[in-house]
């Protein structure tokens, strides 16, 4: 994972967020699947559009979550940036 924090991720043209109604949950699709997001999960990939950066987006963040712990939420964000990263699903 790039630990530099000014690194501006962006969803893989692959990859887009949608509502699903039934489940009534955003869901991150792509070819081979979907993945299920909660809340935060679904903020953190609408902030991945390629202007903000990792710092930005846990700012807006802290923000939207009445200032919850940066250094969680720095975590937070990395750890689940990762994952999807892992599967191809940013640039």
């Amino acid at each position: 994972m790039n630990a530099d924090h000014t690194w501006r991720p962006r969803l893989a043209s692959r990859a887009r967020l949608k509502f699903d109604p039934i489940a009534q949950q955003e869901m991150l699709l792509f070819p081979e699947a979907a993945l299920a997001l909660n809340e935060t999960g679904a903020a953190i990939v609408r902030l991945c559009d390629g202007a903000h950066s990792i710092d930005e987006i846990v700012d807006q963040l802290s923000k939207k979550y009445d200032n919850a712990d940066r250094d969680a939420l720095m975590r937070e964000v990395m750890d689940f940036l990762a994952t999807i990263r892992a599967r191809g699903l940013l640039q």
